[in-house]
């Protein structure tokens, strides 16, 4: 990334760039910079392409085509998964780009074995855009409230980042609401707790939470809130398993001797995240878990089905839950 910032400050640009990993919101601010750094509002020598509409022979032709009034032609090319399979031919033209084009890929998922992304690595700049640690986290949003007038106490940066999650676009949409309420006064628990949306992943753990807790009435009250914020029951029902596996994932490394790091690398969960998930995967054992997935997948494929509603698939599986 330093890199990117770099050749932006020098208006010297290499002939391709790959911007990949999981972080989407990394993704988009390294896309969005270089395209108003190269193009600017310059659309007619813009062109981007999405998934597999991007045909390799219209890559070419797009690419040799000389910019109109301006220096470079931009060329952004995103989710094609071309760096995974598919891109030997592209692979071959990536040392013949002209000049006057830079091609700019945007992928989620990579084969660093793959031939794209070592002609890519060869001929211009890889930038990998990982997830942050919870440290990282931490700083991020520290240097935004700072720069915007705020202190924040210690106990209320880890409420944020614990209710927020670890998607950085929900974060800084969180942050600015944060930062609007507070006026530029020192931030405490209380005014996160007020203002700040919880992730619809994190009310799913929450509502698991609460029924192993015997707390039926919370975690219907978590529930109502996720039909609330309209979402659909399936994917509820989608995160519930999501969330079981990841406690079975945690308790089966934590019995084979993993320590927190390591169970946080083979998850690739951060390590405030793995300690949730150890904490509530002791009130189960292995074989209880790989029942609810079974349940779960039970469920799912009554709804496919017919032989269910969503609505009443979650219910179920929301009882099944509370029987502890």
């Amino acid at each position: 990334m330093k890199k990117i910032r770099s050749d932006i400050e020098l208006n010297s640009f290499e002939p391709v760039y790959l911007v990949y990993g999981p972080e989407a919101y990394l993704r988009r601010r390294l896309k969005d910079a270089l395209r108003q750094a190269i193009a600017g509002d310059d659309t007619m020598n813009c062109t981007y392409r999405e998934g597999r509409e991007a045909a390799i022979p219209e890559i070419r032709e797009i690419a040799e085509t000389l910019p109109f009034f301006a220096e470079k032609r931009l060329l952004i090319l995103e989710n094609t998964g071309y760096c995974k399979k598919g891109g030997e031919e592209l692979a071959e033209y990536i040392p013949q780009i002209p000049d006057t084009t830079v091609i700019v890929f945007v992928e989620e998922e990579i084969d660093k074995r793959s031939k794209l992304y070592k002609a890519i690595d060869k001929c211009g700049h890889c930038a990998e855009c990982a997830r942050l640690s919870e440290n990282e986290l931490k700083q991020f949003a520290l240097s935004y409230f700072t720069k915007e007038g705020h202190r924040i106490t210690g106990d209320a940066m880890d409420l944020f980042i614990d209710r927020c999650g670890e998607d950085m676009g929900h974060l800084v949409t969180e942050m600015e609401k944060l930062s609007a309420y507070t006026a530029g006064r020192n931030i405490h628990e209380e005014d996160v707790q007020a203002i700040t949306s919880v992730t619809a992943q994190n009310r799913v753990f929450a509502m698991l939470d609460a029924m192993l807790r015997r707390h039926p009435k919370e975690a219907l009250e978590l529930y109502a809130d996720l039909k609330a914020l309209r979402e659909p029951p399936m994917r509820i029902l989608y995160l519930m398993t999501q969330q079981v596996n990841r406690l079975l994932q945690v308790k089966e490394l934590d019995k084979s001797g993993a320590r927190m790091d390591g169970i946080a690398e083979a998850t690739g969960m951060r390590p405030f995240a793995v300690r949730q998930y150890l904490r509530q995967a002791a009130s189960f054992t292995e074989k209880d878990l790989r029942e609810r997935l079974e349940k779960l997948a039970e469920l799912d494929a009554a709804v496919k089905s017919g032989k269910l509603s969503d609505a009443m698939a979650v219910e179920l599986a929301m009882a099944d839950f509370g029987r502890g």
